[in-house]
C-alpha cells in the first residue's frame, strides 16, 4: 500500500495566514501592473506579434503570483468554511485583485480596437500558435465587450454584489448542522454527512436524512435568505445580458464554452424528449424495491439491502488498481496525488461539502473529498482524480489557452468514474453486479438528466426576470416541483406541496455560476462517447485520449473533437449518447 496522506498541506504556499511573502507578493502583483500599464497603455492596438509574445509572458508573470495566493486562502477557506479571519483575508484579497484588474481593463478595449479581422489574422500566425484560440476567443467576444468606464463599473458590482453572495451561501450553508435520531441517539450532522444517509440501505433512515435536510431549508429565514440572494444573483447575471446585447439569457455561458446555442438547445431538447427513459428506469427500481411507486425518500435508495462499506484505505487500492489496469502514467499520478498530500480526504466540522478538484496553470492540482466509507466514494475518487490528471496534462499548454471550457471540462472525470467501474465489476459477484448496474445507470441519469432539469429551471426563471417579472422563493419552489414532475412523471410520490418544494436551494452551481450544470451532462455524452472507442479500439486509442486532454483550451470543443471523428452539432452526436444509458436500463429489464 502507498504512503497516502489524508490532510491537504498548504504549506508549499505560505507558513501561515500571517507570511510575510503573502504581502511580499502582493507588491509584486501591483509593480508587474504597473509596469504593464506604463509599457503597454495606448499601444495595444498597434502591437506586432513580438508585442504580444512579450505581453502574454508579463501577465503570465501576474497570473501566477495571483494564483499562488488565491490557491492558499481558497483552500483554507475550503476545508474550514467557518473561519473568520480566513474569510477576512479572502476578502481582503478578492478587493486588492479587483482593484489591480480594473487598472488593466484598458487592455480588453484596446484588443477591441484590433478589430475581429486582425485578431483572426493573428490566430493563424505561425509564430502565435501556441496562442491561436485565445485569438479567436477574443475575436468572437469583442461584440460583448463594453467601454472601459462601463466594465470597471461591472467588475465594482461584481465583486460587491455576486461574488459576496455567494461567499455568504456558502458560509451560511456550511454552518448548518442536522439533527437526526439515528438507533436512538441524537446526533448533529453535518451537509454532506446527512445528504450522505439519502441513500442508506434502511428506508426510515433515509426519510430522516430527507426530512432533516428539507426541515433546515424549509425554515422561514433560510427560504427568504437564499431566496434573496439567488433573485440578486439572477438579476445581476439577467441585466449584463441586457447591457451587452447577448441573444439569450444562456449565451454568455455559451460563449465561454465555445458551444454554439444551436448545440446546447439540441442537448436540453433531446435529453428533454428522453425523459420517458427515466421514468422506465423509475418504474424498474420500484419492482426491484418491491413497491408499486416509489415514494419520494426511495429515489437515491440502493436496490440491496447490505449496503457494502469500503474502507478507505481499501477503496483508495482498488482504485489506484484500476489505474494501473489502465496506464502506468495515470497511475503514477493518482499515487502522486495521495502521497504528496494534495487530496482531503475525510469530513470534518466546517468543511466545504461534497468533492472538488481544483488545477490551474504551473500548480499541482489539488483535491477535496468527504469520504463515507461508500462504494460510491471511491467513484467521487475517481471521478475528482480525473479532473485532477487533465490539469496536468494540459500543463504543456501556454496560460491563455490552458483552461478548457466546463463542457470540456468534465471529460476525464466522467472518463475515469468508467475506467473504475469496469473494473470494479471484476471484483463482484452476481448480486453486486446488479447493484452496480443500478449505481451505474443512476450515475448517469444524474449527471444527464437530473442536470438538465437544473438548467430548464434556471432558464425558467432568468427567463421571467429578463422579462420583468420578479419572482420570490415561493415561486422558485413551485417551479422546481414542475420540472421534477417532468422528469418522473407519475413515478414518485412527494411529500409535500410545490409551494414547499425547496430543492432548488441546496444546488450551490445555480448560484455560483449560473448553467454551469449542463456541462455535467455534454461531458457524460461525451465521455461515453470517447469510451465506446476506447472499448473498440482498446490501448491504441490511449495516445488519442491523452492528446484530448494536452489540448486544454487550445482549440474549440468542435475542432478538437471533430478531428477525433465526433461531431457535436448533430443530434446523433446526443442520441448515441444517451442510447448507451438506455441500453444499460434494458440490461437491468432483464434481469428484473
Amino acid at each position: 500500500m502507498i504512503n497516502y496522506k489524508t490532510n491537504r498541506d498548504l504549506s508549499k504556499f505560505y507558513k501561515s495566514l500571517d507570511d510575510p511573502q503573502i504581502e511580499e507578493d502582493k507588491k509584486q502583483i501591483q509593480k508587474l501592473v504597473d509596469d504593464i500599464v506604463k509599457n503597454y497603455k495606448g499601444k495595444i492596438k498597434t502591437f506586432t506579434e513580438d508585442d504580444f509574445l512579450n505581453f502574454f509572458q508579463k501577465k503570465s508573470k501576474i497570473s501566477y503570483t495571483a494564483g499562488k495566493i488565491g490557491r492558499f486562502l481558497n483552500f483554507k477557506s475550503s476545508l474550514d468554511t467557518q473561519n473568520q479571519e480566513v474569510l477576512k483575508k479572502l476578502g481582503e484579497f478578492e478587493d486588492f485583485m479587483t482593484n489591480e484588474s480594473n487598472k488593466l481593463l484598458f487592455v480588453s478595449q484596446e484588443i477591441k480596437q484590433i478589430g475581429y479581422d486582425k485578431l483572426i489574422e493573428f490566430s493563424k500566425s505561425p509564430k502565435l500558435k501556441d496562442y491561436s484560440n485565445w485569438f479567436v476567443q477574443s475575436a468572437n467576444g469583442i461584440k460583448y465587450l463594453l467601454g472601459e468606464k462601463e466594465e470597471y463599473v461591472i467588475n465594482m458590482k461584481d465583486t460587491a454584489t455576486s461574488n459576496v453572495l455567494d461567499n455568504l451561501r456558502e458560509e451560511l450553508t456550511g454552518s448548518f448542522v442536522f439533527r437526526m435520531n439515528i438507533e436512538g441517539n441524537i446526533k448533529n450532522l453535518s451537509e454532506d454527512e446527512v445528504r450522505s444517509l439519502r441513500s442508506d440501505t434502511n428506508p426510515e433512515t433515509r426519510k430522516k436524512a430527507f426530512d432533516a435536510i428539507r426541515k433546515k431549508y424549509l425554515d422561514k429565514k433560510v427560504q427568504i435568505t437564499l431566496g434573496n440572494m439567488y433573485s440578486s444573483i439572477v438579476k445581476n447575471w439577467v441585466t449584463e445580458v441586457k447591457i451587452r446585447n447577448y441573444n439569450t439569457v444562456m449565451e454568455p455561458q455559451n460563449v465561454s464554452e465555445e458551444l454554439d446555442n444551436q448545440v446546447v438547445d439540441t442537448l436540453l431538447e433531446e435529453v428533454e424528449n428522453s425523459y420517458p427513459l427515466y421514468q422506465k428506469y423509475l418504474g424498474l427500481k420500484a419492482k426491484l424495491l418491491g413497491k408499486n411507486k416509489l415514494e419520494y425518500y426511495d429515489i437515491l435508495a440502493p436496490v440491496s439491502s447490505e449496503e457494502r462499506k469500503m474502507p478507505f484505505e481499501e477503496g483508495l487500492d482498488l482504485f489506484l488498481k484500476s489505474m494501473k489496469n489502465f496506464d502506468s502514467q495515470f497511475y503514477d499520478f493518482a499515487v502522486d496525488m495521495f502521497e504528496d498530500g494534495r487530496v482531503d480526504v475525510f469530513p470534518k466540522k466546517g468543511k466545504r461539502g461534497g468533492a472538488f478538484a481544483s488545477y490551474s496553470k504551473d500548480f499541482d492540482s489539488f483535491v477535496l473529498l468527504n469520504y463515507s466509507s461508500k462504494l460510491n466514494d471511491v467513484s467521487t475518487i475517481s471521478h475528482e482524480i480525473g479532473h485532477a490528471i487533465h490539469g496536468y496534462f494540459s500543463q504543456n499548454q501556454a496560460l491563455q489557452v490552458f483552461d478548457t471550457g466546463l463542457s470540456l471540462a468534465e471529460t476525464a472525470s466522467v472518463f475515469n468514474e468508467l475506467v473504475f467501474t469496469d473494473y470494479l465489476k471484476q471484483t463482484l459477484s452476481k448480486k453486486e453486479k446488479i447493484s452496480l448496474l443500478v449505481d451505474m445507470i443512476e450515475d448517469a441519469f444524474a449527471t444527464t438528466f437530473r442536470q438538465i432539469q437544473y438548467i430548464l429551471f434556471e432558464r425558467r426563471v432568468h427567463q421571467s426576470f429578463y422579462e420583468g417579472k420578479h419572482l420570490t422563493y415561493k415561486d422558485f419552489n413551485n417551479i422546481w416541483r414542475e420540472e421534477q414532475e417532468k422528469l418522473v412523471g407519475d413515478k414518485i410520490s412527494f411529500d409535500v406541496p410545490a409551494d414547499k418544494e425547496t430543492g432548488w436551494s441546496g444546488i450551490p452551481h445555480i448560484f455560483a455560476v449560473p448553467f454551469y450544470c449542463y456541462s455535467y451532462a455534454f461531458g457524460n455524452i461525451l465521455s461515453f462517447s470517447l469510451y465506446q472507442k476506447y472499448k473498440k479500439d482498446g490501448e491504441s486509442f490511449i495516445p488519442k485520449y491523452k492528446d484530448i486532454l494536452r489540448a486544454g483550451g487550445s482549440k474549440t470543443p468542435y475542432d478538437l473533437l471533430i478531428q477525433n471523428g465526433i461531431d457535436i452539432s448533430s443530434k446523433n452526436f446526443f442520441k448515441d449518447g444517451i442510447a448507451v444509458i438506455e441500453d444499460m436500463v434494458d440490461d437491468l429489464e432483464s434481469l428484473v
